[in-house]
C-alpha cells in the first residue's frame, strides 16, 4: 500500500503570462505543495475569498491590479497571510516599496525550481508560526475563540496604563523601525524644561536690555562716535593704550 505523499502546504501563485503561471505551478506541485493559480489580481482576490493559502506567489506587472495593488488589498484584509512578489528586472525601489507593503520577499525571473520551492517553504513556516502566534493557550476552553482585532476598551485600558506610567514620572518612548521618534512626559516635567528655558532667555534678554540702555547714554555715545570718526593711526595707538594697561 503506497501512502500518500503530505503536502508541504497550499499556495495560490498569480501571472497573467500563462506559460509562466504553469512552469511555476508546476514546479511547486512536483515539490509537494498544492497549488491554485490565477491569472490576475481579480480571479486571485475570488480564490483567497473561497480557500484558505499558506503563501501567495504573485507577479507584480499585471494589468488591471497590478502586484503592489494586489499586495495592498492582500494585507488590509488578510494581514497574516505571506505574499511574494515576482520582479521581470531587478530594481531595488520596488523592491522596497513592497517590503513597505508587507511582502515578506521578491524574487528576480527567472525563478529556479529550487528557489521556488525554498521560498514557498518558508512562508509556510512564517505562515504556521503566525498561527500558532494567535493559537488560545492550553487552558482555554475548548470551542473557546479568540479574536485577533483589539477592541477599542482594550486600546484605551492600555493607552490608560501608559498615561499612569508618564503621570508617574515615568517616560515612553515611541519608536519607528526600533529608532527613537518621540517620548511622552508629564506635564509637570514639561513645564519644568519650559520654565528652565524661559529663566535662560530672560537672563539673556535683561542681559541685552542693559547693554543697549548703557549704549543710549551720552558718554557712551560719544565714545561711540569718536571711535567710528578715528583715523587708523589713531585706533592703533589707542589699542597699543588698551594693551599697556592689561600689562
Amino acid at each position: 500500500m503506497v501512502t500518500p505523499r503530505k503536502l508541504k502546504g497550499r499556495v495560490l501563485i498569480i501571472d497573467d503570462e500563462i506559460a509562466v503561471l504553469r512552469l511555476y505551478a508546476s514546479s511547486l506541485a512536483a515539490a509537494g505543495f498544492e497549488v491554485a493559480k490565477a491569472s490576475g489580481g481579480k480571479q486571485a482576490l475570488q480564490c483567497i475569498e473561497g480557500s484558505e493559502f499558506d503563501v501567495i506567489l504573485s507577479d507584480i506587472s499585471m494589468p488591471g491590479i497590478d502586484g503592489l495593488t494586489l499586495l495592498r488589498q492582500m494585507r488590509a484584509r488578510f494581514p497574516d497571510l505571506p505574499v511574494i512578489l515576482m520582479l521581470d528586472i531587478a530594481d531595488n525601489q520596488t523592491a522596497i516599496r513592497a517590503t513597505e507593503l508587507g511582502a515578506i520577499q521578491c524574487l528576480i525571473k527567472p525563478i529556479t525550481a529550487e528557489v521556488l520551492e525554498q521560498t514557498a517553504a518558508y512562508a509556510v513556516r512564517l505562515r504556521q508560526s503566525r498561527r500558532s502566534a494567535h493559537r488560545p493557550s492550553g487552558d482555554a476552553r475548548i470551542g473557546e475563540t479568540r479574536s485577533d482585532c483589539v477592541t477599542a476598551t482594550d486600546a484605551k485600558n492600555e493607552f490608560g496604563r501608559v498615561l499612569e506610567s508618564v503621570i508617574r514620572g515615568g517616560k515612553v518612548f515611541i519608536t519607528k523601525h526600533d529608532a527613537r521618534k518621540a517620548v511622552l512626559i508629564s506635564i509637570d516635567e514639561f513645564d519644568a524644561l519650559s520654565r528652565s528655558t524661559r529663566s535662560k532667555l530672560d537672563s539673556l534678554s535683561g542681559e541685552f536690555d542693559a547693554l543697549l540702555a548703557r549704549m543710549q547714554m551720552p558718554g557712551t555715545r560719544a565714545k561711540m562716535k569718536a571711535a567710528f570718526d578715528a583715523s587708523p593711526k589713531q585706533l592703533g595707538r589707542a589699542a597699543v593704550r588698551i594693551a599697556n594697561k592689561r600689562d
